[in-house]
């Protein structure tokens, strides 16, 4: 792979999403929505044409009554604004926006994307009169709330039906991607998965080799960046993350040489007459850093990742 092949497996992260938390019923709706790439939201006795055609004070109208709650008094009101903002809020969602819906006792977390502009109705399930408007969801990861950031904890505690959760975007991130660029900076992960003490001196080389390799190639493909604007932040309970924030061409570029070496590919059969160049000259350190990867049980899968089907269809 050239330079430009490597940057276009980067993946771009758009700042102006937004991340949100649905809820799924106390979890009897997680799997259904997980496997029928959706979610939904209630207050079935609205339709998506009452919504749309309807005057806000109309649909509020509505709400109380169905609700039994009484508009001129002013709790209930506000109750009644409450869902009525809800239900404004799910079909205002945007494509793009982040999804995160929690299974029961949220021991579970499923993190997705929304995928098409505009809500939808199921006609099956407005036959059954159950959670039938939808928005069209791509899942990007599953996982168990006791493999994630312990912050994801105070996430779980929020008991609203929909809740924007933007403050935890650097969380998210990391669950969602390993080699993303947001704004003008790429972040690429390492998930760390030794359950023992990490060994300073072995984390210590580890940043050391980064560093050095990251300095040959800014040298060697002349990207004149700026290499005191290199960031990481480190959250190792082992296993952790370990996570690289860079500006610049560099990064990705050390993620594609690690790829290789944790494939275990010969650097130097690289066709690209530069990547062969920089990886011939630095193939000692590259072993280096991949016995230290392989010493903290970094997830090699998550190395290869961003890289995998472009490999293959390299024929390396």
């Amino acid at each position: 792979m050239n330079v430009k092949e490597i940057l276009n497996q980067v993946e771009n992260f758009n700042e102006n999403r937004n991340y949100w938390f649905v809820r799924t019923d106390t979890g009897k709706h997680f799997d259904i929505f997980y496997e029928g790439n959706y979610i939904a939201i209630g207050w079935d006795y609205l339709s998506l044409d009452d919504i749309f055609k309807k005057s806000d004070s109309e649909i509020k109208e509505i709400i109380g009554k169905k609700e039994n709650l009484d508009p001129f008094n002013s709790l209930q009101k506000g109750k009644i604004t409450a869902i009525f903002n809800k239900i404004s809020t799910f079909l205002k969602l945007r494509k793009g926006d982040i999804i995160i819906v929690p299974s029961r006792n949220s021991e579970r977390l499923a993190f997705g994307e929304i995928v098409e502009k505009e809500p939808y109705e199921d006609t099956n399930a407005i036959e059954m009169g159950n959670y039938f408007k939808r928005r069209k969801i791509k899942w990007l990861e599953r996982k168990s709330i006791f493999d994630l950031d312990p912050m994801f904890y105070q996430l779980k505690s929020n008991q609203h039906a929909i809740s924007k959760v933007d403050r935890y975007a650097p969380y998210i991130d990391k669950v969602i991607g390993n080699l993303f660029k947001k704004g003008d900076k790429t972040h690429y992960i390492l998930n760390v998965d030794k359950q023992d003490d990490i060994n300073f001196r072995d984390l210590n080389k580890l940043m050391d080799n980064i560093e050095y390799i990251i300095n040959e190639i800014n040298t060697e493909f002349n990207f004149n960046e700026n290499l005191d604007e290199f960031f990481v932040k480190i959250n190792l309970q082992s296993p952790g993350k370990l996570e690289l924030i860079k500006a610049g061409k560099s990064l990705a570029i050390l993620a594609y040489l690690l790829n290789l070496v944790s494939c275990g590919i010969d650097p130097k059969t690289e066709k690209d007459p530069q990547i062969k160049s920089i990886a011939t000259k630095i193939q000692g350190k590259l072993n280096n850093t991949k016995t230290i990867i392989d010493t903290l049980d970094i997830d090699t899968d998550d190395l290869t990742q961003p890289f995998a089907n472009k490999t293959k269809k390299n024929g390396n």
